[in-house]
């Protein structure tokens, strides 16, 4: 019996990454997923639902004999367990995080809570061995091919328009302020171009990062209405909102459907722990992707698959002064560039998103569980 310490969910990366994984893992061992006390944790797709339900096992129902077959997700850069109470260490800690700079205690944790790490990333991998850790595995993240796949019918609205996608929570390190400056630029000189954005961030904490900002003036949401502040915050910088279709919370399920309606993602991040899961599911659909080529979007990306923002400064991310992370800020400048060739050369485009479908294709889930379980097994 294998024990997961995930959490599971349909609308943040972590929650589909632990059901992808719960879901995959048990179609290859006998597998139980611990329930965390007092977390709220909802899946829209009510099969989805059903099948994870009968992997459900309190946390009083395991105890140390079984530590040695426990997979715990290590969740930010303090790398705590998820579940609080399972026993240690446990088999494979699975650690995605986006902060470089990681104290002397959660070292010192990870030493005793797990036997071995793997994580998403190259990224995380150098900076978890660059504090003294050595038995690091990479298996980057997966993705769902089944639902997230190429179509060869092209959309039926706003055919002439050139819609430009973006995609993940509002905060500094995603790079929405990026994407507003470039895609401001691109309004102005083409009159068929159209931004979607999907910006919603249920956590003030993340999203008020994004203050920290040169290139906007941020200011945060007075009430509950997503749509009416993405309008608002727009609107402040000069875009026109007739060329604007702001998403709000979609059921992961219909995704496929909102990427398909768009030419180009972009996806200037500054730093991603994981491989961003968003543009993953984009790249999957065999939609082209204009994307900075730094952290975790390494192990996903090449020249061949899609375009790349290359050229980085040093971006230092501070909370009440202590130094957190050193990220990649992308080029403003080459991100403009690019998405003006972008949009200037859209047979090349269909290429790359070609390419980038049968790429994702070697990334599945059951590829991950494949992994994690065989590290467990060691």
């Amino acid at each position: 019996m294998i024990y997961l310490g995930f959490p599971y969910g349909s609308n943040f990366g972590w929650g589909v990454l632990g059901k992808e994984i719960a879901l995959a893992m048990a179609r290859l061992a006998e597998v139980r997923v611990v329930a965390p006390a007092k977390i709220d944790q909802r899946l829209d797709d009510e099969f989805e639902r059903f099948a994870l339900g009968q992997l459900l096992i309190d946390l009083d129902k395991v105890n140390s004999p079984f530590s040695r077959r426990i997979i715990h997700a290590a969740i930010g850069r303090s790398l705590e367990p998820f579940v609080p109470g399972l026993p240690t260490p446990a088999a494979v800690g699975y650690a995605v995080f986006e902060e470089d700079h990681l104290s002397p205690g959660a070292i010192a944790q990870a030493r005793q809570a797990y036997q071995r790490i793997a994580t998403a990333s190259g990224y995380c991998a150098e900076v978890l061995r660059r504090h003294g850790l050595t038995d690091i595995s990479v298996l980057p993240h997966g993705v769902d091919t089944a639902r997230f796949r190429p179509r060869d019918e092209p959309r039926s609205l706003l055919a002439d328009r050139f819609l430009i996608f973006s995609g993940g929570k509002f905060e500094l390190r995603k790079g929405q302020d990026i994407v507003l400056r470039a895609y401001k630029v691109l309004q102005d000189r083409h009159k068929d171009v159209m931004l979607v954005p999907s910006w919603h961030n249920v956590w003030p904490k993340t999203r008020d990062t994004m203050a920290a900002s040169t290139l906007i003036r941020y200011f945060p949401p007075k009430n509950d209405d997503h749509h009416a502040w993405v309008r608002a915050l727009l609107a402040s910088h000069g875009i026109d909102l007739d060329r604007v279709i702001p998403i709000g919370p979609r059921n992961h399920r219909l995704l496929p459907d909102l990427y398909h309606s768009t030419d180009l993602g972009l996806f200037p991040n500054r730093a991603e722990g994981g491989n961003n899961m968003v543009l993953m599911e984009y790249l999957a659909c065999g939609k082209p992707a204009l994307a900075s080529f730094n952290s975790g979007h390494k192990d996903i990306l090449r020249r061949q698959n899609a375009v790349l923002i290359e050229s980085h400064r040093p971006l230092e991310f501070r909370v009440n002064g202590e130094l957190l992370a050193t990220w990649s800020e992308p080029s403003l400048d080459e991100t403009v560039e690019k998405l003006e060739w972008c949009y200037q050369n859209r047979e090349q485009l269909k290429s790359l998103g070609s390419q980038a479908a049968v790429d994702m294709r070697a990334l599945s889930w059951a590829r991950l569980a494949e992994g994690l379980l065989g590290l467990a097994q060691v």
